[in-house]
């Protein structure tokens, strides 16, 4: 019964993406982040339903009217070059046929990414793919928060299988990177009951979060609940809504999720720890003897490669997002990786310096400020993380390509330059208030053209 309601939702979908090309868009990111066909059952799992649904998207866009270009600027360029060398590296890569499999799916992920970059053109397409983007996600992070509080938070919260997001880690970190965005929207929506909805659907995320037990997701809650702090403008309100999941964990919550996160600060005598650092310095050391290139994308874990440096032992996946693209794409494609999150980085924070004092581009502001801390969350907790191509990454710096092209075409739109204005006259026989107020008037536009103009 699932297939088939899900088999109709998308036929109607790419219906209507035919005529409006976007509605495609946010179905291809709509299926990409939520995965929504491993939670039916039968045929439908066997479809490369998410390939459909781009190749429509993609025909309906080249044929309608929509203005085609590309969008200028380093993320756009640097993404393309990351992926041009991605698939470079693949054809010298330890075991090329493991490793182009991952590459077919990377590179969709990068196309959808090109494709928001040139059609999410507007403010209303933008507010649409946040929400998309919110939904997606609080599907499993309102599901997960219900299941703790159920079980009374002894069992892991963990993703769909066969996903980016199925472990407990990943999908911690998944649901850390979505709260900035589903904040952003608790702050547009002119309906105060869709902003309380929001308002618990974030609560029940972060009770999921918790219920993961990652370690590194409690360090990235920490490291978010720090950041919006500093940015929140209402903080009395930010400090209650903390303090109520603060003592939630504290009263819920069974001993031995205190015995995990214990560990973090003992982490040297953890053996999960100890297998992490050993696959760190299998991918800095591959890449250092195979140099430029790595082994290729999930390779590290491959025993005969693993076992290269540390025989006998038992391979792991690189658990940081770091190491993952060192060792699987050489210091080349670090190097690149790091570029596009220092420049997304930047580009945030010029948005928001750009439009914060602006009340009609603070929406630029707000939403440039959750893509900042989505990222920051994502750059924390994909330190200890195998989730460095993961798809919401792509979208949210895909994003700020058309919100930058946005806020300039406005400030542009309503800049005014400043222009002189002709002086009024004095008359001969004109009365002395009216000569005073004439003479008051040109020393005023003196005083604007100092300030305008200083030498």
């Amino acid at each position: 019964m699932r297939g088939i309601f899900l088999a109709v939702g998308i036929l109607a979908g790419m219906g209507l993406t035919l005529p409006y090309p976007y509605v495609g868009v946010l179905l291809w990111s709509w299926f990409t982040l939520q995965q929504p066909h491993q939670d039916a059952y039968g045929l439908i799992q066997q479809i490369p339903l998410n390939l459909v649904i781009a190749l429509v998207t993609l025909l309906a866009w080249f044929l309608s009217s929509e203005r085609k270009r590309l969008p200028s600027g380093f993320i756009f360029w640097m993404l393309a070059v990351f992926l041009l060398w991605m698939t470079l590296n693949s054809f010298f890569a330890f075991n090329p046929a493991w490793s182009w499999p991952y590459w077919d799916r990377i590179w969709k992920t990068i196309l959808l990414g090109f494709v928001i970059a040139m059609t999410a053109t507007s403010r209303s397409r933008l507010y649409a793919l946040s929400w998309v983007i919110v939904i997606s996600l609080f599907y499993y992070g309102v599901k997960g928060g219900l299941f703790t509080i159920i079980t009374g938070g002894h069992f892991h919260v963990i993703g769909p299988q066969a996903t980016a997001i199925g472990d407990n880690n990943s999908l911690a970190a998944a649901l850390l990177m979505v709260l900035p965005f589903a904040n952003y929207l608790r702050g547009q929506v002119a309906d105060k009951r869709i902003a309380h909805l929001l308002t618990i659907c974030m609560a029940l995320t972060i009770v999921s979060i918790v219920g993961s037990y990652s370690r590194g997701a409690i360090i990235g809650l920490a490291m978010l609940a720090l950041f919006a702090f500093f940015r929140a403008r209402n903080r009395l309100v930010y400090i209650g809504f903390a303090a109520v999941i603060f003592v939630f964990v504290l009263q819920f919550m069974p001993e031995h999720f205190f015995d995990r996160v214990a560990t973090i600060s003992n982490a040297g005598q953890d053996q999960s720890f100890e297998a992490r650092l050993q696959s760190w310095q299998v991918a800095y050391h591959y890449a250092i003897d195979h140099f430029p290139f790595g082994a290729g994308f999930y390779a590290i874990q491959l025993g005969e490669l693993y076992q290269r440096y540390f025989p006998g032992q038992e391979p792991h996946a690189v658990h940081s997002i770091y190491f993952q693209v060192l060792g699987e794409n050489g210091f080349i494609g670090l190097a690149i990786y790091l570029s596009i999150l220092a420049a997304a980085f930047l580009r945030c924070s010029r948005l928001i310096s750009l439009t914060r004092k602006n009340l009609e581009q603070r929406w630029v502001s707000d939403l440039a400020l959750a893509v900042q801390a989505s990222l920051l969350v994502f750059a924390v907790a994909g330190a200890g993380l195998p989730i460095a191509y993961y798809d919401l990454f792509i979208i949210e710096i895909s994003m700020l390509l058309p919100l930058t092209g946005i806020a300039l075409q406005e400030q542009k739109r309503n800049y005014q330059p400043w222009r002189r204005a002709p002086l009024p006259a004095l008359e001969e026989n004109g009365s002395r208030r009216e000569n005073s107020r004439v003479m008051n008037a040109i020393a005023r536009q003196a005083s604007v053209q100092s300030l305008t103009n200083p030498k």
